[in-house]
């Protein structure tokens, strides 16, 4: 049975009681439920880019874009929708108090039409994946440019939007660029019906990421500061759960190394005094950032208790270890620490950054640790032989070098076609 967009959204309609219901969980207390019906708050007059970014790992993908947006348009209002709850607080981190974070309505034709009636957005910008046909097709019918960002298809995700092909190919066939990710991504949107010429392979904005010059050598000032010549590793954004693990593995580490240092960085505030429990119960000597003390010979863990020094803690360090992936939370950035040319360790849960760990496993330049013993069985040989956290640090400083770029090329895409619409 041909499936087309008025077919879905038969479907969708008779489905949205279950949608609305669920989606009503993933409302935050800054976010009304009206936004699900297509309602939006009062906004400054100012006109709209619009850029839909579903859940954390599109947010944390679509950052870079969102500052250079922001600096190159800033006489514009940036509007940035989220699928999810978690998604919607990420938002509202990368817009920095600037520019506005809502819910995306259920795409439903009334309800799209009356989001895109009230923002009247200049360009839409789509992260990776999510094809809305009637919120796409609205777009098209306001002459609104649609633009696919970092454009991402799985095989899986492609065979799941092939049921709806005619569908697909209906509102694909009008959308001004899809910028893909690979060449495998661009044949997937391609096969699912967005014209060949309309298809460029740019890479991932994931990539650009350009930690302020003087962080190394701020990070290097602070570790011998601290630490002098001691071994040292990082384990950022731990979440409950993982910190016991890793100083499971930190205490096998000091029984070779009785030197070594772990400084471990909680991913919420809320949880720092936990933490600092947590370290004392297992009878580990530590300081806490906060409290500006020096760091004693006897010394063993740091809790890096303060807020926006992630990154300086990865300069400071020898080795880091990603957290939020030794549970099934998703991980974190890899790219902080690799872009300082640090060895990259991380569990084995990475689905929030699964095309940039694919990229990394292809150089084998990232080492996954499963446990403990096995976290203990990684680091050992980086703190023992410096020849080899060298070459694992400039294996991943290679990664991102050789990636890097594509944030240039997608708003290069997205400038024309707000272009395109002027001249229209």
């Amino acid at each position: 049975m041909k499936i087309t967009r008025g077919l879905y959204s038969t479907i969708l309609t008779l489905l949205s009681p279950a949608l609305l219901w669920k989606a009503q969980k993933e409302t935050t207390e800054l976010n009304n439920f009206s936004e699900r019906l297509g309602y939006t708050p009062s906004l400054p007059i100012k006109p709209v880019i619009w850029l839909h970014a579903a859940s954390v790992g599109e947010v944390i993908a679509a950052t870079p874009l969102i500052d250079r947006l922001q600096q190159q348009f800033d006489q514009h209002l940036l509007v940035v929708t989220t699928m999810t709850a978690t998604g919607a607080r990420q938002a509202r981190k990368a817009l920095k108090g600037k520019g506005t974070q809502l819910m995306i309505p259920l795409d439903l034709p009334w309800f799209a039409n009356r989001f895109l009636d009230s923002l009247k957005p200049e360009v839409a910008i789509i992260m990776e994946t999510e094809i809305w046909p009637n919120l796409i097709h609205g777009c098209h019918q306001r002459e609104i440019p649609l633009v696919f960002a970092n454009g991402r298809l799985s095989e899986r995700s492609m065979l799941s939007y092939q049921k709806f092909k005619e569908t697909t190919e209906e509102v694909l066939a009008d959308i001004y660029a899809v910028a893909a990710k690979s060449q495998e991504d661009a044949q997937r949107f391609i096969e699912l019906g967005a014209p060949r010429d309309k298809v460029s392979v740019t890479g991932s904005i994931k990539f650009d990421i350009n930690p302020a010059p003087e962080l190394l050598e701020q990070g290097q000032e602070l570790k011998e500061s601290l630490f002098g010549e001691r071994p040292v590793w990082v384990a950022g954004s731990t979440h409950a759960g993982e910190d016991e693990r890793l100083l499971e593995a930190h205490k096998l580490l000091l029984q070779e190394h009785s030197d070594a240092v772990l400084i471990l960085v909680p991913r919420h505030p809320q949880r720092f005094d936990d933490v600092a429990d947590l370290i004392e119960s297992q009878e580990f000597s530590f300081k806490r950032r906060s409290r500006d003390e020096g760091f004693e010979e006897s010394d063993q863990v740091l809790l890096a208790d303060t807020m926006g020094e992630l990154m300086l803690m990865y300069a400071a360090s020898d080795i880091a270890f990603v957290a939020g992936s030794l549970m099934p939370i998703g991980g974190h950035n890899l790219l902080e620490p690799a872009s300082l040319g640090k060895p990259v360790l991380s569990g084995g849960h990475l689905f929030n950054f699964a095309d940039v760990a694919e990229t990394f496993d292809q150089h084998k330049a990232l080492i996954r640790c499963s446990d403990p013993a096995d976290i203990f069985a990684q680091l050992r040989p980086l703190v023992e032989l410096p020849d080899l956290r060298r070459e694992l640090g400039e294996k991943v400083m290679a990664v991102v070098e050789s990636n890097r770029g594509a944030l240039d090329k997608q708003f290069a895409i997205i400038e024309q076609a707000m272009k395109s619409r002027k001249s229209a």
